[in-house]
This record gives C-alpha cells, sequence and structure tokens, in this order.
C-alpha cells in the first residue's frame, strides 16, 4: 500500500520559520526528491512479493512487517524530537507536549492501519497480485468520496469522472475473477479475494482520514504532532492489532524458514520503513498530486515480480480494469 499523505508526516513546529533555500538548491533538492520517490515506489511493489514469500499467518505476517519498522521509527521520532527541542529553545518555546487527543487519533490511525494489512493480506492469498495491487490503490478515490458523504464536501467533475473509471474498472476486475475460470497464470483468483482488497482500501482510506485528524488536532497546540512520532505510535498500534487478531485466529506466528524470516524483514526494513521515508522526503519537496501518481509506479514493479517469481500473469480484461482503476486514481489525486 501507499505510504502516509503528505499532511500526516511533514513534520513542523508552526511558531518556527522555514528558511528559504535558493533557487539553484531548491532544483536540485526536487531532483533529488523526483529520483527518492521512484525509489520508494519500488521499494513498495516489494510488499505483495514478500508476503508471498513469508510463511506466517495474514495478520502475524502484518505484525513482523510493523515490528521490524519500529526501529527506524524510534530514530526518526528521536531525530525530530531532538530537532523540535533545539528549534524550541530559539523560539522561546517551553511546553513540547503533544496532547491527548493528538495521541488517541495517532493510535486510531494504527488500528486502520492495522485492519488494512490483516485484510489485504488475506485478500492476496485468495486472489493474483495484479488484482490486489490494483483495487489496494482505490484508497484514494475513497478518501474524496469519504470527504463527500461525511464531511459535505461538494464533488467536484473530476471525483465523479474518477468515481466511474475506477469502479467500472474495479467491476471488470472482479467480474474476471468471478467469470475468468478462476485462475490467472499459476495463481487462482476469487471474487471473496477481490473483495477483501477492496475493504483494505476502505480501511487504509479511514487511516489516511485519522491521520489528517492528527494534524488538524495538532493546529491549536504549540507543538504539532510531528511525522515521526505520528509513525512510531501508529505502526505500535498497528502491530498490537495484528498480533492480537493472530493470536485470537490462532495464526501461525513465527515464520516457518529462513525465507519467511528473510521476507517479514524485508517488508519492514524495505517495503515500509525504506518506502515511507524516501517518499516522506519527496513530500516535503514536490507536489504531493505528483509523487501520489508517480507512486502508482508501486503497481508495475509488484505485477513485473509476481510475473517473473510466480508466473502470475495477468488477463487481458484485468489490464483493462487495471487501466481504468489507475485512470480513476490517477484523476481523482490532487495536483
Amino acid at each position: 500500500m501507499s505510504p502516509p499523505p503528505a499532511a500526516v508526516i511533514e513534520p513542523s513546529l508552526g511558531v518556527l520559520p522555514d528558511a528559504a533555500p535558493s533557487v539553484i538548491r531548491d532544483t536540485q533538492l526536487r531532483r533529488q526528491a523526483f529520483l527518492a520517490v521512484i525509489m520508494a515506489a519500488m521499494c513498495i511493489g516489494f510488499s505483495a512479493p514478500l508476503v508471498r514469500l513469508a510463511d506466517a499467518g495474514p495478520a502475524a505476517i502484518g505484525f513482523w512487517r510493523l515490528f521490524f519498522a519500529l526501529g527506524p521509527a524510534m530514530v526518526w521520532a528521536y531525530a525530530e524530537h531532538r530537532a523540535l527541542v533545539r528549534h524550541a529553545r530559539r523560539a522561546g518555546v517551553t511546553a513540547l507536549r503533544p496532547s491527548l487527543r493528538q495521541v488517541l487519533l495517532a493510535m486510531l490511525a494504527g488500528l486502520f492501519f492495522g485492519a488494512d494489512l490483516i485484510v489485504f493480506h488475506k485478500g492476496l492469498a485468495l486472489t493474483s497480485t495484479a488484482n490486489a495491487l490494483l483495487l489496494g490503490n482505490l484508497a484514494v478515490v475513497f478518501v474524496f468520496v469519504f470527504g463527500w458523504l461525511i464531511l459535505r464536501e461538494r464533488p467536484t467533475r473530476g471525483l465523479l469522472i474518477a468515481l466511474v473509471l475506477a469502479l467500472t474498472g474495479t467491476l471488470i476486475i472482479i467480474g474476471s475473477s468471478a467469470l475468468g475460470g478462476g485462475q490467472a497464470g499459476s495463481r487462482p483468483v476469487s471474487v471473496t479475494g477481490d473483495v477483501l482488497c477492496v475493504g483494505a482500501a476502505l480501511a487504509y482510506a479511514s487511516y489516511m482520514l485519522a491521520t489528517r485528524a492528527v494534524r488538524r488536532a495538532g493546529r491549536g497546540d504549540a507543538v504539532p504532532l510531528g511525522g515521526g512520532m505520528v509513525s512510531l505510535v501508529a505502526s505500535a498500534t498497528g502491530a498490537l492489532v495484528c498480533l492480537g487478531w493472530a493470536v485470537a485466529s490462532g495464526e501461525t506466528l513465527i515464520p516457518q524458514s529462513l525465507q519467511g524470516l528473510l521476507a517479514v524483514i524485508g517488508l519492514g526494513l524495505i517495503a515500509h520503513a525504506t518506502g515511507q521515508g524516501l517518499a516522506t522526503f519527496a513530500l516535503g519537496r514536490l507536489p504531493a498530486g505528483v509523487i501520489s501518481v508517480v507512486l502508482l509506479l508501486q503497481i508495475v514493479v509488484g505485477t513485473t515480480l509476481a510475473a517473473l517469481l510466480f508466473g502470475e500473469f495477468p488477463s487481458l480484461v484485468v489490464l483493462l480494469g487495471g487501466l481504468l482503476v489507475v485512470a480513476g486514481v490517477t484523476t481523482a489525486r490532487p495536483n
């Protein structure tokens, strides 16, 4: 899945002025950011293949993924805190404690993110990698739908076009699973798996809205909750959610082979920590819409790896539906 949106992970301290970089320096940073977001998409694209290689339960895989990402998150949060303290001293700010509401909202975000991992991993076990990645990236469209239905934000013409394209592509993909013989290359597919991946997109959209709420909660505080601490709290909460579900459902908790262990370590360090970290670097220097579109490269990376490693070759019908889904997601994303 995609990393957190820009509104979530940009650390800031409202009372502190930002230094204005030179034009040349700004151009260099933008080039670096563009390369970073391409690398981020490649790292995130390893998620689905690594989940296939991890021989543990779906929720257990989510737990290990978040567990191995906690170390980098702690380093990020600590470095961020030290920077905030240093700048706060210069600005004469003494209170650096986040509000209880901010922490609770970050925990709610982690709950939704843990649910996203559980449902996505379950869906991935029942359908093809291409179907799972295409349907999982509907989250951005759902964010706009929630804004329309819950926040009463008036839908734009672009949103309506995005909905038509994305939902048409979704119906084509799910219909292909129902009528196409239940096979995609060497991987069985099912409507149940496709629907679960759509559910994962809904859970991730809820995570995005919850993390936006974290930033809103910090607007009136002297110290908004920074991206590093949001990531740490959300990851820790999500890990507990996944662990609790895995234990309650009797899943296999420990990877059964060296391959499985390396796969979950890779999920934590490559797909989650590195992919998210590179996207975080880019989000401060490029428009969120540009980054979001480039991150769709993860679909190409994931499906290509699945074809090479597992012989999963999507059908022409799925490719057609996928093009409509990508077109819908691209149309829905902000410029």
